[in-house]
């Protein structure tokens, strides 16, 4: 285990994950904020997931399973992780449909933001959210970070937030 919440806890991905984040990322509501706006096959969820265990043994950060205590039901991604141009260290998360609008994202995104910077002492961090995505918008904003500017990646705007250790 990463690290734990009230209700959720974090923990690097297995391969059975694969069964449930293949559906999530094939569903155009979970991805259409995500990234570049696409669905991955399963084959690219599997790659992602090799990928996101060996980022980790390289950077001691990643994106990792989400997983509610009380049923151990695997609800999604959350972690840290380097823009595509190495200029940040982003903290994303995404929630299958179910868990959406009851405070997960916020709870764990807040726990997150807090492990990277007191345990691995990162000096700051950013949030990248599509304009159009309140509900993500807002999560950011719960948890502390400030607007700072507008920017593309993908060649698609967003609105950048931060925020840095004191």
């Amino acid at each position: 285990m990463i690290l734990e919440t009230e209700r959720l806890y974090l923990r690097p991905f297995e391969t059975k994950d694969l069964n449930i984040l293949a559906p999530m990322y094939s569903n155009i509501n979970v991805m259409r904020f995500i990234g570049t706006g696409k669905t991955l096959t399963r084959s690219q969820t599997e790659k992602s997931i090799a990928s996101w265990n060996e980022y980790e043994a390289k950077h001691g950060f990643t994106n990792w399973a989400v997983i509610r205590k009380e049923d151990d039901a695997f609800m999604g991604k959350c972690g840290l992780s380097r823009l595509p141009d190495n200029s940040d260290i982003e903290i994303s998360y995404i929630l299958d449909e179910p868990y959406w609008g009851m405070g997960y994202a916020t709870e764990i995104s807040k726990a997150v933001l807090e492990y990277g910077l007191n345990s691995l002492n990162l000096k700051r961090i950013v949030a990248m959210a599509y304009p159009q995505n309140r509900p993500s918008i807002k999560v950011i904003e719960k948890i502390g970070m400030k607007y700072e500017k507008e920017a593309e990646y993908w060649e698609i705007k967003f609105l950048f937030y931060s925020i840095e250790k004191t």
